[in-house]
């Protein structure tokens, strides 16, 4: 398990622009967390993590099975005029334009027009030499050996309009590994993906995507990110520094990045696109071989397959999932293929946010058995001795005190140096014994039992390789003081 600090630097930080200034959220107070009333659970949640993470806006839908079962919104699209935000509206999709992608060469796979295994030589003639025998497979899975970004910033203040102008700049840029011996990621390998797709359908990439994925799919308000044409279903764009959230007002262009991170969407929209996983849009022969774990030359997996991260939630179930983070958005979607259950959350800020979790812990009011969480009264507050696992092996001890409100809610606090887990509410989800603790970077897994001691256990899992998680092994265990 990794140092809870060092987790927190694997996001990019931003500088403040200094055109920008701090704008102040209409949103409940911090103080009214207490007040947040016993009812619909992710309801209870969701308002939790809006006022907790500061957060302007979130939308979330969850589809299982082809149906909707919620579709919301909470906080604001824009901030300073008050508009409230919505499900339907727009925001960058960030990384997740990659899975979007990835549907593309799902679609032309089932139609028997592309093979994950063939070089691309054998699909774009102008492909540059040093990438004309990557595979498919190699780019979408990040283990080709591609640049992850431009080696000039030039390069993204141009606007492009096809697949074959990115191209055009990664022309000079070298493999930085032979292929399959080692992952990297890499958002400008899409490129090379998006002028495969081009190439295959005679159409622009842009064109293919509306006509042939967005349109089939009824994703009516997903498009690239194109500046010049946002309207009022646009969610404005913000970002968090030091605790202070500000309005981005430099907007920068994504159409150099466009099938890796340069569309924009919605939660409704990104849900849908997740059917097409099980209605037969996309062959079951092609979805199976889409979230195969991908294996380096020395037998390494890399939990990753076309496009899509192969993870598990905190009860062990298979999840197939990507997030994202850009210029004013967070984003993710992840998918159970054996309950057929999506989730897509957006968010319009670029935040250090433990997005996947927040997704998973959400998951479990729809697929974990609903069970009463029986309590004595003399659990309602207790004082606890709390132990702190280091990734160096090393232990820290703390004191702290578990109060419940109710059965169904509590707080946590905790005599720590680290601000963000010094006092956090907590609700209960399902099964017993688990509850989410909401915090400053959102939802996190928590387990409290009573029986035969009050006893408890707090999980972080972010990055792809920390799979720490699988092994049921907690950050934090906590048990009543003697």
């Amino acid at each position: 398990m990794k140092l809870i600090t060092l987790l927190l630097m694997n996001f990019l930080f931003v500088g403040t622009n200094a055109c920008d200034s701090a704008v102040t959220t209409p949103r409940t107070t911090s103080t009214e967390i207490n007040n947040i009333k016993d009812g619909d659970p992710l309801d209870v949640l969701m308002r939790s993590f809006l006022i907790k993470t500061k957060l302007p806006g979130v939308s979330i839908t969850i589809n299982m099975e082809g149906d909707t079962m919620y579709s919301k919104a909470y906080g604001f699209a824009d901030v300073e005029n008050h508009i409230k935000m919505r499900p339907t509206n727009q925001i960058r999709t960030a990384s997740v334009a990659k899975v979007i992608t990835a549907t593309a060469l799902g679609k032309l796979a089932t139609e028997g027009k592309l093979d994950f295994d063939k070089p691309i030589k054998e699909y774009v003639s102008y492909i540059p030499a040093q990438y004309a025998d990557l595979t498919i497979r190699q780019i979408a899975g990040h283990t080709a050996g591609v640049p992850h970004r431009p080696s000039s910033n030039s390069v993204k203040k141009k606007h492009y309009t096809s697949a074959r102008e990115t191209v055009e700049f990664l022309k000079k840029d070298d493999l930085l590994f032979e292929p399959d011996t080692k992952y990297q990621y890499s958002s400008l390998g899409y490129n090379l993906l998006a002028a495969v797709i081009e190439e295959i359908s005679g159409k622009n990439f842009a064109d293919y995507m509306r006509e042939d994925i967005f349109n089939q799919l009824g994703m009516s308000q997903t498009f690239p990110d194109e500046k010049s044409k946002f309207g009022k279903d646009d969610a404005k764009m913000y970002y968090i520094k030091n605790g202070k959230l500000y309005l981005d007002k430099k907007i920068q262009d994504g159409s150099y990045k466009l099938a890796g991170a340069g569309f924009r969407s919605t939660s409704v929209d990104l849900a849908k696109m997740m059917i097409a996983y099980s209605n037969g849009f996309l062959s079951k022969r092609v979805v199976d071989d889409m979230f195969k774990n991908n294996k380096l030359k020395n037998g390494k997996e890399t939990n990753v397959g076309i496009g899509w991260r192969l993870n598990k939630d905190i009860n062990g179930r298979p999840t197939i999932e990507h997030a994202g983070s850009w210029q004013g958005a967070r984003t993710v979607i992840v998918y159970y293929p054996k309950e057929k259950l999506t989730i897509s959350i957006m968010i319009n800020s670029k935040c250090t946010v433990f997005i996947e979790e927040t997704a998973h812990i959400i998951a479990q009011l729809f697929l974990n058995k609903q069970n009463n969480f029986e309590l004595d009264a003399s659990d309602f507050n207790q004082v606890l001795d709390i132990q702190n696992n280091r990734s160096n092996g090393t232990v820290e001890n703390y004191q702290g005190q578990l109060t419940f409100k109710t059965s169904l809610k509590g707080k946590l606090t905790i005599e720590t140096d680290k601000e963000w887990l010094k006092t956090n509410d907590f609700y209960y989800v399902s099964s017993n014994k688990n509850f989410a603790l909401s915090t400053r970077y959102g939802l996190m897994h928590l387990t409290i039992e009573t029986l035969p001691k009050l006893e408890g256990k707090l999980y972080q899992y972010q990055t792809l390789s920390d799979l720490y998680h699988m092994d049921q092994k907690p950050m934090l265990k906590f048990r009543r003081k003697n």
